[in-house]
């Protein structure tokens, strides 16, 4: 099966939930929180890659924790995603006031 997905989120929403870690440790993995508050404004990265969690939800269409998504980036500082049985192509991009992710799957089933 290959899907895609997308989504948009509120840089607002994550810069509102910094102070919360509980919150953003249900959600983030360490590595991602590392990278993400490593950032001048890590609103925007947390944004972004919860968008892309839920792009990658919306294109299996079924229900994920989260956590069970990581967004991490690769020796060039593209982000990318893991995720068994697909290839995941991730897009994505952010301003001050919002965040956009967008996933194309690919199946690695070979039926």
């Amino acid at each position: 099966m290959d899907s895609i997905g997308v989504d948009i989120e509120s840089v607002e929403r994550f810069r509102k939930a910094l102070g919360n870690l509980q919150f953003l440790n249900n959600i983030f993995t360490k590595p991602e929180l590392d990278y993400c508050l490593s950032k001048p404004d890590p609103s925007q990265h947390l944004a972004a890659r919860f968008a892309a969690k839920e792009a990658v939800i919306k294109a299996l269409s079924k229900p994920m924790h989260p956590k069970q998504i990581e967004v991490l980036n690769n020796k060039q500082g593209k982000p990318l995603i893991k995720l068994k049985d697909y290839e995941v192509m991730l897009s994505l991009s952010h301003t001050k006031e919002n965040a956009i992710a967008f996933v194309m799957l690919k199946s690695n089933d070979k039926r």
